[in-house]
């Protein structure tokens, strides 16, 4: 979605070794300023979430569900403007009265993030890849997994991770990166190190990945859950 010239300008400016998750992320003023860049230039247009889908248009559907009390704005089969509907429908009078929620009646509206709560931009810097590390050295199985079209938390950076902590760990790869499926259809990409840690990427969802993609999200989870591996074959083959 950006141009060689501002990739090259992010990979030129940035030191993302100590970059911190609070603005301005600990960086040079050539780094912030090529970050601004390509953020401008992807825009508000685009869903960070899933690159992939159509956004919604908040004033178009909160009068929508004003007046009708549902919308459904569909891309790709995911409903878009979920966000705005569940903001709308828990903020409903009855809807609380029936979850016996806001028996206070507060002085403001139910919402995703809340400003009362005091949350703080340092937590975003803290480094959970030794805890990782006891995971696996504890010789529980660990699975991580990317839904190819988040920008948020984008694969490249988590399958990088990985690597570089089955490297640190002496790891050997026992799976090659290569195709899982699900009901006939690439499910995604995995690798697996030493038998234990695992990062897949699952084809076609978005950062909350069993949002966009509920049924191969369901296929990863039952493969863990059940200590198998990701399916790597499928029948029948496409030739026949």
């Amino acid at each position: 979605m950006i141009s060689d010239e501002i990739f090259l300008a992010i990979n030129k400016g940035c030191d993302f070794e100590d970059y911190t998750f609070g603005s301005p992320h600990n960086e040079s003023k050539s780094c912030n300023d090529a970050i601004a860049e390509a953020n401008s230039i992807v825009g508000q247009y685009v869903n960070n979430y899933d690159v992939i889908l159509d956004v919604c248009y908040p004033s178009i559907v909160m009068q929508e569900l004003r007046l009708r009390k549902y919308v459904t704005k569909i891309s790709l089969g995911v409903d878009v403007c979920m966000s705005y509907e569940r903001y709308f429908y828990f903020n409903l009078p009855e809807v609380q009265h029936a979850l016996h929620a806001n028996r206070t009646h507060l002085p403001y509206g139910w919402g995703m993030c809340s400003d009362v709560l005091n949350y703080t931009d340092k937590d975003g810097n803290i480094n959970i890849l030794p805890l990782l590390r006891r995971i696996v050295e504890h010789k529980i199985p660990l699975w991580i997994f990317s839904g190819d079209q988040d920008s948020v938390v984008p694969l490249l950076g988590s399958r990088t991770l990985v690597r570089e902590l089955a490297h640190d760990m002496g790891l050997p790869v026992t799976v090659p990166y290569s195709t899982w499926f699900r009901k006939g259809q690439v499910g995604g990409w995995t690798t697996e190190y030493g038998n234990l840690l695992t990062f897949a990427t699952v084809r076609g969802a978005s950062h909350m990945v069993p949002f966009a993609q509920p049924d191969r999200a369901l296929g990863l989870f039952r493969s863990f859950v059940l200590g198998q591996r990701l399916p790597n074959t499928t029948y029948p083959p496409i030739g026949d």
